[in-house]
């Protein structure tokens, strides 16, 4: 086996290849929900949600861009605020590792819950352990493709994502016949509910903080990663609107699928055979995952690798396969960090509800330090009142999370108390 000496990634992503990493850690199975759900609670006008959700989320990636231009490297989020708030790098490591540990397996979780409905396992007794079963099921082929490195996963990445964004469109451009039919007065839409209804889309806009982490290995970093985060979110809005227009128009305010899977609704009113409607569905909620996680396992391990490349860890997280450039011994940290996960949430001492707001959480606190070096590190006054503005609007929605800010808490004091010794 090659030795694993070496600390340095290579830069093998290419401009194709970020726009396609970024579209695939941002889309991910919450979609075949979340328009649901979002319709359910603003009535008719849940299009506006989904839009001004782009809207809001718009600076943020303005200034994303700005610090991964200017700050490549595995740290991702990190490495920007490093720039600012050099003491604070350790702290936010953890906190996004903390995030990406309970993240990544809701995210196979959430695909698991419709593999295993599919097949009628989920009203068993032991539904939990299936379900678990499943998502390790994701989680192993796609850890294995980043174990074999960077290029097979990008090449994946890219073959997958193609697919997964053209399989929405031609969704979305089906349903288009059926917006003269939108009552958009339906559920009597008031601005409170919209509001309520961009506090559910808004963590269907997040996953740019993930492909930062993997801007180290951008071949052109400077030009190729605000060009990957502004052709990713147009994509990304057009397809949220045009799914949400699809829910609207072909799913009834009363349907008990509205909640529950609006998205197969959709598809069912289009093609019209069940049987067939539940098998495509089936196969796209697989390659949802499967390009969400591949794009979400990269960025973790790199993650990992960078603060023990800093010292925070111990020093063999910190190393890599020479040939391949890929951190293993982060990805076996990371598998390990699954498998406890996955048998907390299979013995039900962790519900899929508790690891998506608390992993979003951990990203929201890590938008808002961001914000704050982006505050420091710039002198032009109208980029400073930019970010002014950006930075109280998250703090507006910070209040949310609650006592739950205790973890993110917990986990950035975590490296100062435990330094590993030299």
């Amino acid at each position: 086996m090659p030795s694993e000496v070496g600390q340095e990634l290579k830069r093998t992503v290419g401009p194709f290849g970020a726009v396609a990493l970024a579209l695939g850690i941002v889309i991910g199975a919450g979609m075949f929900s979340l328009p649901g759900l979002v319709y359910a609670e603003s009535g008719g006008w849940a299009v506006l949600a989904w839009v001004l959700d782009g809207v809001l989320i718009l600076p943020l990636l303005v200034i994303f861009s700005s610090l991964g231009r200017r700050f490549p490297g595995a740290g991702g989020v990190t490495e920007f605020i490093s720039n600012a708030f050099p003491s604070l790098k350790p702290g936010c490591a953890y906190i996004l590792i903390g995030a990406f540990a309970l993240g990544l397996p809701a995210i196979a979780l959430t695909g698991a819950g419709y593999i295993a409905s599919f097949f009628g396992l989920d009203g068993r007794s032991d539904s939990a352990w299936i379900i678990s079963g499943i998502a390790g099921g994701f989680l192993l082929p796609v850890t294995g493709l980043a174990w074999k490195g960077a290029s097979l996963s990008g090449y994946v990445q890219n073959v997958v994502v193609t697919l997964l964004v053209v399989c929405l469109a031609v969704v979305a451009i089906l349903a288009i016949p059926g917006w003269g039919s939108i009552d958009f007065s339906v559920g009597n839409p008031t601005w409170p509910g919209v509001w309520n209804g961009m506090a559910l889309a808004i963590f269907a806009y997040t996953g740019w903080e993930m492909l930062a982490c993997i801007s180290e290995e951008f071949e052109h970093p400077e030009r190729d990663f605000p060009m990957a985060v502004a052709l990713s979110f147009a994509i990304v809005l057009l397809l949220y609107v045009g799914i949400a227009l699809a829910v609207q128009a072909y799913v009834e305010p009363g349907n008990s699928s509205l909640v529950t899977a609006p998205f197969l609704a959709v598809i069912e009113a289009i093609i019209g055979d069940h049987a067939l409607s539940r098998t495509l569905f089936t196969i796209l909620t697989a390659v949802v995952i499967s390009a969400n996680l591949n794009g979400a396992v990269w960025a973790a391990s790199r993650s990992i690798f960078d603060v023990g490349r800093d010292g925070w860890t111990p020093r063999w997280m910190a190393l890599h396969v020479l040939e391949s450039a890929t951190p293993r011994r982060a990805l076996l940290f990371l598998s390990v960090i699954f498998i406890v996960v996955l048998l907390l949430y299979a013995v039900e001492a962790l519900s899929l509800t508790d690891l998506l707001r608390t992993a979003g959480q951990n990203f929201f606190v890590l938008y808002l330090i961001a914000v704050a070096a982006f505050l420091k590190l710039e002198t032009a006054a109208h980029r400073k009142a930019f970010g002014a503005i950006t930075l109280l609007i998250c703090l507006v929605f910070g209040g949310v999370f609650g006592w739950g800010l205790l973890y993110s808490a917990v986990l950035f004091c975590l490296p100062y108390l435990v330094r590993r010794s030299s």
